[in-house]
């Protein structure tokens, strides 16, 4: 008895999977009265028929061929730019232009600082130079 249940339950879930496969869900298009459009898949109102799907899988389409020309543009601009040197990642000698020119403003607020300053320069000196060591240290290597 037992193996018979076992039997007609393995039957019953082996007949609901191949139907599930067979099955298409109907999508709606409904117009509100404001306008909007919506695609759902219960019927708007009495006068709603489901709508034609024509890519079984997904039941969408793919791009239109104004949106691919497009795509294509981008993906060329976007290869093309990648291939360019950017003015940042230029090496002079081992470093970039952005670590030379923040060492260079890292030495004239040491060069100030030694020289001397007043108080009211004091602070605003060790900010820099604390900022210009920060940078420098998290971004080029030294």
């Amino acid at each position: 008895m037992r193996s018979s249940n076992r039997l007609a339950i393995a039957t019953t879930l082996l007949a609901a999977c191949c139907s599930i496969s067979t099955l298409r869900a109907e999508v709606y298009r409904c117009v509100k009265n404001d306008g909007h459009i919506s695609y759902q898949q219960i019927r708007c109102h009495q006068d709603s028929k489901p709508m034609a799907i024509n890519h079984s899988r997904t039941g969408w389409s793919g791009l239109r061929t104004g949106e691919q020309a497009l795509l294509g543009d981008y993906q060329k601009r976007d290869a093309v730019q990648k291939r360019k040197p950017q003015a940042d990642n230029l090496k002079t000698g081992g470093e970039t232009k952005a670590c030379g020119s923040r060492k260079a403003r890292l030495d004239a607020v040491k060069a100030k600082l030694r020289r001397g300053y007043n108080i009211k320069e004091g602070e605003k000196l060790h900010q820099q130079r604390s900022d210009h060591e920060g940078y420098l240290r998290q971004y080029c290597s030294r």
